[in-house]
């Protein structure tokens, strides 16, 4: 037996269902939501970046307007990567046959071919580019708006986006904390996290904490992005965004956004908000650093496995609400 394959053996296993609801096996389909594919920095005019999502691949490209372009990555000819391939004359030139596609997923040119088959198309997913991030939607159309920040307008503030990475979980099971206020306490030690108010709408959940310490507006749409507002008793704010793409079975790709009150950077200048945001983005380090050994490792019950208490409650009604929510499968398979 060669020495790396006898490493190999002695590694122990990853256990299946880790990263996913223990006991489910994914069906193919995913949360028909928003999801943050890229930093808007990492995309430049005139380079295709190849996403891995929804269990397949998709291309991120901008347009000659310097719009964010989402497709389905493999070629309909062959299947090659088409984040492979290159741009010219503002089209995506596939690596293996030179066949061209447009903005709108036709395909444009066919090297020696007059009549191009209607089959010779990628698919568009709906795109957009906000927080500093560029977007896509699983499905034929956007059902929600993108995010918004909880009591403030967006040119209000002065943020700033951040990429995690890849985490082996699905990233509904790591927003559950949003519910799970025993968890809040009991984990990151936030006092007295019970909320006045819990909604379940049909894409979004809205949560109201107040306390003595704290009064905190979060929300959380489609499952997997949620959004924060807290105002602390000595005067304080804290603003940020937190959540992930769906990127495959058990597997999701997190990133997060600080963010703080243009009128308090002006006061603060420059150098001090740096800073500041220096110091939140160390703040959303730490509360990753704390979930991540517990959720890495978890063999999460879902929706009617889990030994629920009247605590649980508001837990509950999110495993129902996960259950329910819609879901469709990637264009391409």
């Amino acid at each position: 037996m060669e020495p790396n394959e006898a490493e190999m053996l002695a590694q122990p296993r990853r256990p299946d269902y880790l990263g996913r609801e223990y006991g489910r096996e994914h069906d193919g389909k995913y949360l028909k939501n928003w999801n943050p594919l890229l930093l808007s920095s990492n995309l430049p005019q005139g380079e295709i970046v190849g996403v891995d999502f929804l269990g397949t691949r998709v291309i991120v490209y901008r347009d000659e307007a310097g719009q964010a372009i989402v497709q389905s990555a493999y070629c309909p000819h062959v299947g090659a990567d088409l984040s492979c391939g290159e741009i010219v004359d503002g089209k995506v030139r596939c690596p293996y046959h030179h066949w061209k596609f447009a903005a709108d997923g036709k395909c444009a040119e066919i090297p020696g071919e007059t009549v191009i088959p209607r089959v010779a198309k990628i698919y568009n997913y709906p795109a957009a580019e906000r927080w500093g991030m560029i977007w896509a939607f699983n499905g034929e159309e956007a059902l929600f708006d993108l995010p918004e920040m909880p009591n403030i307008a967006e040119e209000d503030l002065v943020y700033e986006a951040f990429h995690r990475g890849v985490r082996p979980i699905e990233g509904w099971i790591g927003s559950s904390n949003l519910v799970d206020f025993q968890h809040l306490k009991t984990v990151h030690g936030i006092p007295d996290p019970y909320p006045t108010k819990v909604d379940y709408d049909d894409y979004l959940v809205t949560v109201r904490q107040e306390s003595d310490n704290r009064i905190a507006d979060t929300q959380l749409y489609g499952g997997t992005w949620l959004t924060a507002h807290m105002q602390f008793s000595d005067g304080t704010e804290r603003f940020f965004m937190a959540g992930s793409s769906q990127v495959a079975p058990g597997f999701s790709d997190s990133f997060f956004v600080v963010a703080m009150r243009r009128s308090q950077a002006e006061e603060l200048g420059e150098e001090g908000t740096n800073e500041e945001l220096k110091n939140r983005i160390a703040y959303m380090h730490k509360l990753y650093s704390e979930d991540e050994p517990i959720l890495f490792s978890i063999r999460f019950r879902g929706y009617g496995k889990s030994a629920l208490l009247g605590a649980d409650k508001y837990f509950g009604q999110f495993l129902r609400y996960i259950e329910q929510y819609p879901r469709s499968a990637p264009f391409d398979v």
